[in-house]
């Protein structure tokens, strides 16, 4: 027998599954004798897109159910050391015990998580990587109006103006003022950045908009500005955030979002890059490995001349599936499939102020406000959903490693307003 171990069971993680027991179907008798299994803490899916939503039910998904319908093992575990010379993985398991376990190919796929603050400041703010945290923060706010009157009640910092800033922000916005209201105390919410435009990272095409949903929101933006403390008041229980110019602001809320580190467990197979990222091939290989594979978040890939891959499912997705295929191909003797997804797109949640959808890597803006708010329900909602347990044929129909091509703004909005409608139907 033969083994694939995939590390990690996020979406990246979940589409290696699949898209490996896909291939092993596919080969037949090539890839018959190949057993895949998977390695993670927990069998629950994070659907981290979902973690700013403020009235969202479900935040994570249990997938072993879905594993054993297409004949996936799945190991309670953490990974704490990698021999790529021998093959082995040293797993921790859920019983405290220390296991080696062989593989003949591996998919490195264990994601990422925010960089954290200091470690002096983490107690006093909060940090959304885990489903645990959005209730942690959600129960946190839901509270404020229970806490004593003070300067910083109703004020919330969101630092890191990026994607998930931003997100996180505009939902705070609002939220905050409806909490405030009849009060007598002014809700605030500002999102803080080393950078002078807020969503930086999205380029210049997307900015009127965004700058339009903060100001809709009530989130005022401060560009430039460094934090140099971050302490708790022990007479109010607000926060001091103190600034490198001088300034201090009292908020009971502070949520740290300045972007996305890979785990370090890819420093034990190749050279990461700045984000902890593992720079792979066309196969998504790792180099200088020849069974070894990375996807998600993990994987630096080439998705398009000039540009990468990106830490979000977008990516994490189609990855998975094809690090997953190859995974089972190289060890059935057939030759690997190229990554490629020449499709792009962006959607962001904009709060109370609707969304935000563009094309392409320059993210000319196809909508933006409710339109573009329903596109994002239907990501968040169905899209990145897993395929249910119960129709495992469909699991691996989806698992597919063709990717989607690349078409125009006018005919991805009007493939959109087809889908929406026949779900509304």
């Amino acid at each position: 027998m033969t083994r694939v171990l995939i590390v990690g069971s996020g979406f990246a993680g979940m589409w290696a599954a699949l898209g490996a027991a896909r291939t092993r179907r596919d080969l037949g008798a090539a890839a018959a004798s190949i057993t895949i299994d998977i390695v993670a803490p927990t069998s629950m899916l994070c659907l981290k897109p979902r973690l700013y939503q403020r009235h969202e039910p479900v935040f994570e998904v249990d997938i072993a159910p879905l594993l054993a319908a297409v004949d996936v093992g799945f190991i309670a575990g953490t990974v704490e050391r990698l021999d790529t010379g021998t093959h082995t993985a040293a797993i921790r398991t859920a019983a405290d015990t220390l296991i080696d376990a062989p593989y003949d190919a591996l998919v490195l796929a264990t994601g990422s998580h925010t960089t954290p603050p200091p470690d002096a400041w983490r107690p006093h703010v909060h940090v959304l990587d885990s489903a645990a945290q959005a209730l942690r923060l959600r129960r946190h706010v839901t509270a404020l109006p229970q806490r004593a009157p003070s300067a910083g009640r109703y004020t919330a910092v969101v630092v890191g103006a990026g994607f998930t800033g931003l997100e996180i922000a505009t939902e705070l916005g609002g939220w905050m003022r409806e909490l405030a209201a009849g009060s007598g105390e002014t809700a605030r919410t500002l999102l803080l950045d080393r950078t002078t435009t807020a969503g930086a990272t999205l380029g210049a095409a997307p900015q009127a908009a965004i700058a339009a949903a903060l100001t809709q929101t009530g989130v005022t933006f401060r560009p430039a500005t460094a934090v140099q403390t971050i302490a708790v008041d022990g007479d109010t229980g607000d926060v001091h955030v103190d600034m490198a110019n001088g300034e201090r602001i009292a908020a009971a809320t502070v949520i740290w979002a300045t972007g996305m580190q890979a785990h370090p467990l890819g420093r034990a197979v190749g050279a990461v890059d700045a984000d902890g990222r593992l720079p792979v091939d066309a196969a998504l290989r790792v180099p200088g490995h020849a069974t070894l594979f990375a996807a998600g978040d993990m994987a630096r890939a080439s998705t398009a001349p000039g540009h990468d891959t990106l830490m979000s499912c977008q990516h994490a997705m189609p990855t998975g599936r094809i690090a997953g295929h190859n995974a089972v191909r190289v060890l059935a003797g057939v030759d690997p499939i190229a990554y490629a997804q020449p499709m792009y797109v962006t959607c962001l949640d904009l709060g109370g102020a609707g969304g935000l959808f563009t094309h392409g890597w320059n993210r000319s803006v196809v909508w933006t406000g409710a339109e573009a708010k329903s596109v994002k329900q239907a990501i968040n909602g169905w899209l990145i959903a897993p395929p249910p347990a119960g129709q495992p044929e469909l699991a691996l129909q989806l698992a597919d490693p063709t990717p989607l091509p690349a078409i125009g703004p006018d005919e991805v909005a009007a493939r959109w307003r087809s889908m929406l409608a026949s779900r509304a139907a």
